[in-house]
């Protein structure tokens, strides 16, 4: 049995196995791991979390296939060889789109299993969408991080020319006609991958530190305030970005995920107070927290005896 390894790809006899594909399976089997841990940590049933990954595993490649297809500027091509759009172990594939196929699949994966519940009259097995949000957070950014690595293998995914010691060469073939002459390059998918798992420790730090502080939700939000910040920043670098005129569209997307997240997060914390039910004033089971009963009684209390 023959074996051979090349820039992209293993041969194993007749089998051929491209890194871009292990890259975006490892981000997935690591997410998971990372989203089953939350799960235990919020009291909820690992086993959800794998049944999650797999339904939205599989609407973030379509979603992050699409997304690409679609550009502006790749659609010509796609349009007149409709056989190279299911091709994803080429690469092309956009984040946002997979963002959004992702969080479709665990919609309805939620919502299934809470028909489920109703129609069986088991309201204990019901999901909170938001907090699977919340455990899904960390989850997607690690399996972005990684799967980031994938277009180091396929050459794609990088920032104009640079002579600093960490550029990356990049093949004659794959540059933009105006860098033909140059050689190396900035890792703009190094660049996401570092801040993506930065990400990740913000997110589960904050998880665990202001675990009494935060709303159902929050961690979700500050993803994609995080993710948001991280793309318009990165953005300034990529040479071969779909625009909207004269700004590229990550950056739009990016300004929106941000304002959006800034707003629901401060918005939700305001109706929380108002409520009178601090953050944080839920047992991960669902019950209210001891603080919580003791403020609503001391609340009820006021009111007697006014």
């Amino acid at each position: 049995m023959s074996f051979d390894i090349t820039m992209q790809s293993i041969f194993i006899g007749g089998l051929e196995i491209r890194f871009y594909s292990l890259m975006i399976l490892s981000g997935l089997l690591v997410g998971v791991v990372i989203g089953q841990r939350e799960a235990r940590r919020l009291g909820e049933d690992p086993e959800h979390v794998v049944n999650i990954a797999v339904i939205g595993a599989i609407l973030a490649l379509i979603g992050a296939r699409m997304y690409h297809v679609l550009d502006r500027d790749q659609w010509p091509y796609y349009r007149d060889n409709p056989g190279q759009i299911v091709a994803i172990w080429n690469g092309g594939i956009g984040i946002f789109g997979a963002i959004a196929g992702a969080a479709v699949g665990l919609l309805v994966y939620v919502w299934w299993v809470n028909r489920s519940a109703r129609l069986n009259r088991r309201p204990s097995s019901r999901m909170n969408v938001l907090r699977w949000f919340d455990i899904g957070a960390p989850s997607f950014l690690i399996g972005q991080a990684i799967g980031r690595w994938g277009n180091f293998f396929n050459e794609e995914l990088f920032g104009p020319p640079t002579d600093l010691p960490w550029g990356i060469p990049i093949d004659v073939a794959n540059r933009p006609l105006q860098y033909a002459a140059d050689t190396h390059f900035h890792p703009l998918f190094f660049y996401e991958s570092v801040l993506s798992l930065i990400g990740v420790v913000v997110l589960l730090y904050v998880a665990r530190r202001f675990a009494q502080r935060i709303v159902v939700g929050d961690i979700f939000f500050l993803y994609f305030a995080w993710y948001g910040v991280e793309r318009f920043v990165l953005e300034f670098l990529r040479t071969d970005n779909w625009k909207y005129g004269a700004v590229p569209m990550a950056q739009i997307v990016g300004v929106i995920f941000v304002v959006s997240a800034i707003a629901l997060i401060v918005l939700r914390h305001r109706m929380a107070h108002d409520s009178g039910d601090a953050p944080g004033a839920e047992d991960t089971d669902g019950a209210p927290s001891r603080s919580t009963l003791r403020r609503r009684r001391r609340r009820t209390e006021s009111e007697q005896d006014g």
